[in-house]
């Protein structure tokens, strides 16, 4: 890129330089007599005529300008396209990094930003770091290389545009540096703010329907969009800011050669020309140092980029991680003094044992508070046990092997997540429309007594849903879950307060489904918080205040019902 950007200054300069003749020819008569150079290209090509050798020159000039042009297009592409190469690994690379975050930050963090970190930081950084960046660098060659040849020219133009440019460079670049980076910042946290106020409007509007509450949301709406404007308002103006300000300086600059050039040059052929020169440096160096300076302004601006940037040395430090190991599931899960804490002040479970046999349908209930949800999190490996463990067939679950293991899980929400797809591809989570297993997807279908359901729908399975599930009941989402975790193999299904929204007779039904499954190789935990949920289980374990207050069997649950 660097070379591609030396070659592409270069250009510039000699399509400066091919502008000279021009002026010359323009500016004197008889070129072809008095410059010699000009006479040797006349004799040595053999021309007829001064005029058919000025038509030649200029149709020659401008051939060269369409070529140095389209050369610097293919250059800019190359520019463009590294750059963006580099949006691409860095927004791949941070989505690494959020992978890793674990579910504790996910329920901690606002999806909006998370979203703004993985996606629009990397754009932000190209746009305004990268190729801000490779303009500057592409701008200082060409203007140290015309202010050498002026140098060489008359050193005084020199003197009069470090005198006058400069200063008015520096002083502006000092008074908005701090300004811009500011507004980019507070535009940086406001942004996802503005899209929290329309993100809970979209999926909570029956809830703004029925509450009256559509003035509050436009409020915010309108309080939100205020604050951006203004501060976008602000930032178009700084950006367009140092157009006028160079503007300024270079036309003081010029009256002063002109002023020069009357007063201390006797020879107006030279004044003549000085003017000439330093105008058509001036009509490069002022585009260059404008542009130079906006990029300036934004490599300023977003600074903040880095901070989020700063999180790929993570990776780094888990490269050398070890590969995961398989664990097997061939005949119990044993919880064995299992303790859990947020911190030491807020202690979620303490203490608590118990089997789950393979094949089995295990219930958890108890009210809320009691640890239900934790306990569901340490069974898939979501969080670390601050004491004791969790045994798969005799191996400790551990990060080696926890993704070995929650491939041979299913979990099924109380609201289960719905792709804006069709049937199979919500089954199907996570695979493409193209590699959908046909025979894996029937059998699934089939085992949570989905197809009565896939056949009513206009399209069966190639059925797009809509966004969340609009055309499911909550019974039929559960269903999806339920067949998403058996298409991809699970062998154990928790499901977690899955049936706790539904009426009595699609729990029923979703219960009877549960039922086949632990007839089909399948170990079912069902995590619940009224008992009617639990009537199949083979044993139930009641959590209260974090520990175990009995295990039993649902009629011994029944006789003694939870207080």
């Amino acid at each position: 890129m660097l070379g591609l950007l030396l070659v592409n200054s270069f250009l510039e300069i000699l399509g400066l330089a091919a502008i000279l003749p021009v002026i010359v020819i323009l500016l004197q008569e008889d070129i072809v007599e008095n410059i010699s150079s000009f006479q040797w290209l006349y004799n040595f090509f053999g021309f007829a005529s001064e005029t058919r050798f000025l038509v030649v020159f200029a149709l020659l000039v401008m051939g060269f300008m369409v070529a140095k042009n389209a050369v610097s297009l293919w250059i800019y592409k190359q520019q463009a396209n590294f750059s963006y190469k580099l949006y691409s690994y860095f927004s791949s690379q941070l989505f690494k990094v959020y992978q890793n975050k674990g579910l504790f930050f996910f329920k901690s963090h606002n999806p909006s930003h998370v979203i703004r970190n993985i996606n629009q930081i990397p754009l932000d950084f190209v746009n305004f770091i990268v190729l801000n960046l490779i303009t500057i660098l592409n701008e200082a060659v060409v203007i140290l290389i015309i202010l050498t040849l002026i140098l060489l020219y008359d050193p005084v133009i020199v003197l009069l545009l470090s005198v006058f440019v400069v200063p008015v460079f520096s002083l502006f670049y000092r008074a908005v540096k701090s300004k811009s980076q500011a507004i980019q910042s507070e535009l940086n946290e406001v942004n996802p703010t503005l899209h929290i106020n329309l993100f809970h409007f979209v999926y909570g509007y029956i809830d703004v329907k029925m509450n009256n509450s559509e003035a509050y949301f436009l409020e915010n709406h309108k309080r939100h969009l205020s604050r951006v404007s203004r501060l976008s308002m602000l930032d178009k103006v700084l950006q367009q800011a140092p157009t006028k300000v160079i503007e300024t300086g270079l036309m003081a600059a010029i009256t002063l050669v002109a002023l020069y050039g009357v007063l201390f040059v006797q020879d107006k052929q030279h004044i003549v020309g000085l003017l000439s020169v330093f105008a058509l440096a001036a009509y490069r160096i002022l585009p260059s140092i404008n542009r130079s300076m906006i990029a300036l302004v934004g490599v300023k601006g977003f600074q903040h980029t880095f901070e989020e940037l700063n999180q790929l040395n993570q990776i780094d430090k888990t490269s050398g991680a070890k590969p995961s190991e398989d664990i097997c599931f061939t005949s119990s899960i044993r919880v064995e003094n299992l303790s859990f804490a947020y911190n030491k002040d807020m202690v979620v479970l303490n203490n608590i044992s118990f089997p789950i046999k393979r094949n089995s349908i295990t219930g958890i209930i108890g009210t809320s508070g009691s640890g239900k949800s934790t306990l569901v999190n340490l069974l898939l490996g979501f969080y670390a046990p601050s004491s004791g463990l969790i045994r798969i067939d005799d191996v400790p679950l551990d990060e080696r092997n926890v993704a070995s293991w929650r491939r041979k899980n299913g979990y099924v929400q109380q609201e289960v997540y719905i792709l804006d797809a069709t049937v199979a591809e919500n089954i199907a989570f996570g695979v493409s429309k193209e590699s959908i297993d046909a025979v894996k997807l029937d059998r699934a279908v089939r085992l949570a007594s989905l197809a009565d359901v896939v056949n009513r729908l206009p399209d069966g399975l190639n059925t797009v849903l809509g966004d969340r599930g609009a055309m499911l009941s909550g019974g039929q989402r559960q269903r999806i879950g339920i067949a998403r975790a058996l298409y991809h193999g699970a062998n154990l299904l928790i499901l977690d307060e899955a049936t706790s929204a539904l009426d009595a007779s699609t729990e029923n039904e979703i219960n009877e489904a549960v039922c086949r499954l632990a007839e089909n190789d399948m170990t079912v935990i069902i995590i619940a918080h009224r008992w009617t949920s639990l009537r199949r289980c083979d044993s139930i374990v009641e959590l209260e205040n974090g520990i175990i207050k009995r295990i039993c069997s649902y009629d011994e649950l029944i006789k003694k019902p939870m207080a």
